[in-house]
């Protein structure tokens, strides 16, 4: 089966520069094709705009290349992924519109796709094509988590070098979650606001678990990293631990954890 991977970034998310990135790998032995393109800054530019035009370009250059399907598409996009599966509801317009435009194409030729998430280290060239010639178009290595809590100057906290425990589409949390999740996941530079509005909305399966449990379950490096940032407050280490085996990744869990740590000095004094 031919293979499509397609990837997208605005940087900065929202209104900068877009860039798509894809690659085809043909069934049929011949040699694997790669694809970019960019767009100029714009307010209606997104992250998740961007990597819906990924999709829709990285599979109209696969039918331009002869590609008749069927096709297994693979993208990081959680997002994306699910909703062009049909398994989340698309709320945004301009995303909605971009969907369409490649349902149309797909039904148009007759081609059998399907979509499956992949994580983002099994992405890499995508994601390498997707970085736009303004920028450096060279692979990133993952970056370690830093204690500072205003990441938004820092390159090292980019989408595409964020490290995740859990993929948000495969835990238990609620749908509307994930999407709010998978929002902050792909925003390289969430402000206070956007984490104070990240509520569970109740409890979960992962609300009442003993930090023992979460370090269990999240690992060693995880654990290791919310003992440093958070070393005399095990409370705070579990919430972070929570967050991140919802879905959220590593940095972002231990932001959101920050954020909430101040409004409660807050509402104190």
């Amino acid at each position: 089966m031919d293979t499509l991977n397609f990837d997208g970034s605005c940087d900065p998310n929202p209104s900068g520069i877009m860039g798509f990135g894809w690659i085809i790998h043909w069934s049929n032995g011949k040699a694997d094709k790669e694809g970019s393109k960019e767009k100029k800054p714009s307010p209606a530019n997104t992250n998740n705009v961007a990597e819906y035009t990924a999709l829709k370009e990285g599979i109209l250059d696969y039918l331009e290349h002869g590609g008749k399907g069927p096709l297994q598409v693979y993208g990081d996009s959680s997002l994306v992924i699910n909703q062009m599966s049909g398994k989340w509801k698309v709320n945004n317009k301009n995303l909605a519109a971009i969907k369409e435009e490649i349902l149309s194409v797909i039904k148009k030729h007759h081609l059998q796709v399907n979509f499956s998430w992949v994580p983002r280290e099994r992405n890499s060239t995508a994601d390498r094509l997707a970085m736009p010639a303004s920028r450096s178009r060279t692979s990133s290595n993952v970056s370690p988590v830093s204690s500072s809590v205003n990441m938004s100057n820092d390159s090292s906290f980019r989408p595409q070098n964020r490290k995740f425990v859990a993929d948000v589409n495969s835990t238990s949390v609620s749908p509307q979650l994930k999407v709010r999740i998978n929002e902050l996941n792909t925003d390289p530079s969430p402000g206070f606001r956007s984490f104070a509005k990240l509520k569970v909305g109740g409890l979960d399966a992962f609300s009442r678990k003993r930090l023992d449990e979460l370090k269990k379950e999240a690992g060693k490096n995880p654990s290791s990293q919310v003992l440093k940032e958070f070393p005399d407050d095990a409370s705070l280490q579990a919430s972070a631990l929570r967050w991140m085996l919802r879905g959220l990744a590593m940095d972002l869990a231990i932001r959101k954890v920050k954020v909430d740590a101040q409004i409660a000095k807050k509402k104190k004094k």
